[in-house]
């Protein structure tokens, strides 16, 4: 906790030791006297007369303390050891399964940087709406985006909510509100997409060589002969197949990880299609069976059969995983197709979208839902964000809102049919 320097005032009348001040990450006035360490406190005020009244008791207190052996050691404030015991109950989670360990850790990142910085210095009882809004005011000055300060106050209302099962406060205050900019989804278009299998389809069998810039050391070596080496990326056929078989199952890219042949059943339509009903693994807390499109069905046999071809003994395949079966670490796993799909990006200067937005293996789900959109036949909204395990709010927020007006004229000039 650092003072701003512009604000430290000594008290007159009292050893210069003792001092008022101001820190960036609270509104209110601090008083910190020096006896063998630093003893710091919040006066609570916002006035400055009030906070030097409020340093004076707390000095005469210090000594009185001091007479009678009392500690002066400033104790953690409730809000941070409520803090403290949910991440250890996360920890604790995650030792047991039940949360992934990267999780835990960005958890754990998020809570100990700007929540803590201004709320670590207040006591939970005295958290209220005015408080938490000077908070949201604190993280949007701090150059945050409106996702990031939601995301910060998700862990907030954690916190308070975990505060209130504990009884340490009767109910969790209200949090003000966060109105986020919604950044239209990237998805490839159809000669990009074009593009995109063609030069997966050509990179079949090829290395590459992931490099990361080395510590120039002044030996006046050329800029590419300090290029380090991390790691080989072998292109496979699986990605060829694999980017089709996202682009008509809907599937989202973590589902790659967990996805096993026992998830997926091949079916005939009443047009005598085949199509894929894809019980798959709970997702983002979506559970319903996803209904693919009738392509999906032609790359998974493809898949499954060259799977079958790579058995020396062809068993029932049900229990391993779709993709990368080799590899149990499944979290290893689908950082090799992750990889792949980057050098796909850099091969086909595909990497960014025409509004500059970066492009994952997620592109291709949003691609999958914006063919459906623009392509497909009229479909219910609440029909296609069941199937696609995602909600008619995120269809229209990030899907829908990106149609032109072009792509639904026979909608707009539809009329009713007239009976004869």
């Amino acid at each position: 906790m650092v003072p701003i320097p512009a604000t430290i005032e000594s008290i007159k009348g009292y050893p210069e030791k003792l001092i008022i001040f101001q820190v960036p990450a609270s509104p209110f006035w601090w008083t910190r006297y020096h006896d063998g360490k630093p003893i710091k406190r919040s006066t609570k005020a916002t006035d400055k007369r009030d906070a030097i009244t409020f340093a004076k008791q707390f000095y005469e207190t210090l000594l009185v303390n001091k007479r009678l052996g009392i500690s002066n050691n400033p104790r953690q404030t409730s809000f941070v050891i409520a803090a403290e015991e949910v991440i250890e109950d996360d920890l604790q989670k995650a030792q047991r399964g039940e949360l992934s360990t990267s999780y835990v850790a960005n958890h754990k990142t998020i809570i100990r940087g700007h929540i803590a910085a201004f709320l670590g210095t207040y006591e939970l009882g005295d958290i209220d709406y005015a408080v938490l809004d000077k908070c949201k005011t604190y993280l949007f000055g701090k150059g945050l985006s409106a996702a990031s300060v939601k995301l910060n106050f998700v862990y907030v209302k954690k916190i308070l909510d975990h505060a209130q099962r504990k009884g340490v406060i009767r109910s969790s205050p209200l949090l003000p509100k966060i109105k986020a900019e919604d950044n239209a989804r990237g998805y490839f278009a159809l000669s990009e997409y074009a593009l995109l299998r063609r030069t997966a389809h050509k990179l079949i069998g090829q290395r590459y060589e992931l490099r990361q810039a080395a510590k120039d050391d002044g030996d006046g070596d050329a800029p590419s002969a300090k290029l380090k080496k991390l790691r080989n990326i072998d292109m496979t056929a699986e990605m060829a197949l694999l980017i089709p078989f996202m682009v008509y199952s809907f599937i989202r890219p973590t589902d790659l990880k967990q996805i096993k042949h026992r998830h997926i059943e091949i079916r005939q339509g009443k047009d005598g299609k085949d199509y894929l009903w894809m019980p798959i693994p709970t997702s983002k807390k979506h559970d319903k069976p996803i209904t693919s499109m009738p392509r999906a069905a032609t790359f998974y046999k493809r898949l499954k059969a060259n799977r079958l071809a790579q058995l020396d003994d062809p068993k029932t395949i049900d229990d391993e995983d779709v993709f990368v079966p080799q590899h149990p670490n499944r979290t290893y796993a689908y950082r090799q197709l992750a990889r792949q799909f980057d050098v796909l990006m850099e091969a086909t200067d595909l990497r960014e979208s025409a509004d500059g937005e970066a492009r994952t293996l997620y592109s291709l789900r949003h691609t999958s839902l914006m063919y459906r959109l623009r392509y497909g036949a009229q479909i219910s909204p609440l029909i296609l964000a069941n199937n696609a395990r995602t909600s008619v709010e995120m269809l229209e927020r990030f899907y829908l809102s990106q149609l032109e007006s072009t792509h639904v004229t026979a909608d707009l000039h539809a009329k009713k049919p007239t009976t004869p």
